[in-house]
């Protein structure tokens, strides 16, 4: 009787040891959860669900944003002028003229004093690109013979067609008041020059003569 008596101790013995082992444990495993639970609570703090508070800060921000962008000025797209805008003629020219021109002799007016004077319209023209030889004050018989044939060749490409004059910018010379005499655009001065019976014009009347 008294053995039976001391095993039964025993097993009492080892049966609180283990009892206190799993104690010991519980306690490790509840500390464990513990610190699992505040890591996660950590994270659903940072990277969790937006809250209301967030929410209403971002979209003030996005009406804000909105609000910069419709107060930023569109360029205003460039009108044209519709108004008529009228042109000023720099130089001022004279009716055309389609008769028949003469040598001035008895006829006064649309006829041909000289290679490079006319009387157009009541007025004494002078050809304001050219200078040709004189006849009434040539120095010497070339330079009048020349002023001749200038003279005529001038009344036969006048009677070519309509011929239209331009005020020139040059000052009057002897009386004349200088234009250009344009037949289908062209000048007719240059045609003169072309054949050999005027010379540019260059501020002063050139020598024929030698």
């Amino acid at each position: 009787m008294a053995k039976k008596t001391t095993r039964r101790k025993k097993t009492t013995g080892s049966k609180r040891s283990a009892v206190a082992g799993r104690g010991g444990m519980a306690h490790w495993y509840v500390l464990g959860a513990a610190v699992i639970g505040g890591v996660l609570y950590m994270d659903n703090r940072v990277s969790g669900p937006e809250t209301p508070a967030t929410a209403i800060r971002t979209a003030s921000i996005e009406r804000k944003e909105k609000k910069v962008e419709r107060e930023v000025p569109l360029p205003r797209p460039k009108q044209e002028l519709t108004g008529k805008v009228e042109k000023i003629p720099v130089e001022q020219a004279l009716p055309a003229f389609s008769g028949k021109w003469f040598i001035c002799t008895t006829q006064s007016d649309y006829c041909v004093l000289d290679g490079s004077t006319i009387l157009y319209a009541g007025r004494k023209v002078r050809l304001a690109d050219i200078d040709t030889p004189a006849i009434a004050g040539a120095r010497c018989d070339a330079e009048r013979l020349r002023g001749g044939d200038a003279k005529l060749r001038l009344r036969e490409i006048l009677n070519e067609g309509d011929v239209t004059l331009v005020a020139a910018k040059d000052g009057a010379r002897a009386g004349a008041t200088p234009h250009l005499v344009l037949r289908n655009g062209q000048s007719v001065g240059h045609r003169l020059v072309q054949e050999g019976l005027a010379k540019p014009w260059t501020g002063r009347h050139q020598s024929w003569c030698g």
